[in-house]
């Protein structure tokens, strides 16, 4: 399948679900939207922490000693 965008529906555009765009050929969404951004936000929220984790991990070790 490979990875695609996600081009969530304006706001106040009523019914109008988003759409996942690949190589410029639109899936409109229809009853999977709200799942959908429930799991964008969810993988958001662990590539934050990650990066977050990430980053101590290197601090702790570019700072600890040679051995």
């Amino acid at each position: 399948m490979g990875s695609h965008t996600y081009l969530p529906a304006p706001d106040g555009a009523g019914a109008a679900k988003g759409a996942l765009a690949k190589g410029g050929l639109l899936v409109t969404l229809e009853a999977t939207e709200e799942i959908l951004q429930e799991f964008m936000d969810a993988m958001s929220a662990l590539e934050r922490h990650i990066s977050k984790r990430w980053a101590s991990s290197e601090m702790w070790f570019c700072s600890s000693p040679a051995e």
